[in-house]
């Protein structure tokens, strides 16, 4: 199930999460740094702050939140990413890898409200790696039409700069990891416009990747059982772009 976009929701699915390794802290013996009510504490104290700014327009929303508090919203925005990595680190460290995972994929909902309010993204590793947890525990094709759209909104609000230096020869790039990941989630929606969508896009900014994306696609077709007007996308690219090359 995708989490909500929802500044309440994500503080009830911390709290919840936050007792369970509050609990897991205190029965320790061993020593775990920092406790998790310092990541916790701030997390809230950041959502009351941004919350401030919740009705308002994208441009009085960015605003708002320089007022209040000093600061470029991007910062928030990296900060409160930051402070759910060390909570998930904490719950690792507590053995609690269920609750770890699901602390990360918070980091999702919480960029997403704040892209909607005029930030980017400029450390997206923590947001990627959300993502591609979210696609690896869907299976209906209308929550990964949904994850797809959340996907969108990461790739349009990842700043410009951050775009223009991602290196094509690393294959754990975020940007790359964004853009083929997405390329898989749109094919498993079985939705034609967005698996075109996001072709398109692999095919315009990763064409060094975009032969191997098609050819890994098509053989995927026959060992999945996609639907016809699927593979017939499919298809199509891959003779676009793997024109006189053969499956292996």
């Amino acid at each position: 199930m995708l989490p909500m976009v929802d500044l309440s929701d994500i503080a009830d699915e911390l709290t919840r999460l936050g007792d369970e390794i509050q609990r897991a802290f205190d029965d320790s013996e061993q020593t775990v740094e920092p406790a998790p009510q310092v990541p916790l504490n701030g997390f809230a104290q950041l959502l009351d702050t941004v919350r401030a700014s919740e009705a308002a327009s994208r441009g009085e929303a960015a605003q708002s939140l320089r007022a209040a508090t000093g600061v470029e919203p991007d910062a928030l925005l990296d900060h409160g990413i930051g402070l759910l990595r060390q909570l998930a680190v904490v719950a690792r460290r507590l053995n609690l890898a269920s609750q770890a995972q699901a602390v990360e994929v918070l980091a999702v909902p919480f960029a997403c409200w704040m892209l909607r309010r005029g930030c980017e993204l400029h450390h997206p590793e923590d947001v990627v790696n959300a993502l591609a947890t979210l696609a690896n525990h869907l299976k209906q094709p209308d929550e990964l039409a949904e994850l797809y759209g959340l996907m969108g909104e990461i790739a349009e609000g990842i700043g410009a700069d951050r775009i223009q230096g991602m290196d094509p020869t690393d294959p754990t790039d975020p940007w790359l990891v964004l853009l083929m990941n997405r390329g898989v989630v749109a094919t498993r929606s079985h939705q034609p416009a967005l698996m075109v969508e996001a072709f398109d896009a692999i095919g315009e900014q990763l064409p060094e990747h975009a032969p191997h994306f098609f050819r890994e696609g098509m053989g995927q077709m026959e060992a999945l059982n996609y639907p016809a007007h699927v593979r017939e996308v499919m298809q199509r690219y891959f003779d676009t772009w793997c024109s006189g090359q053969r499956l292996h």
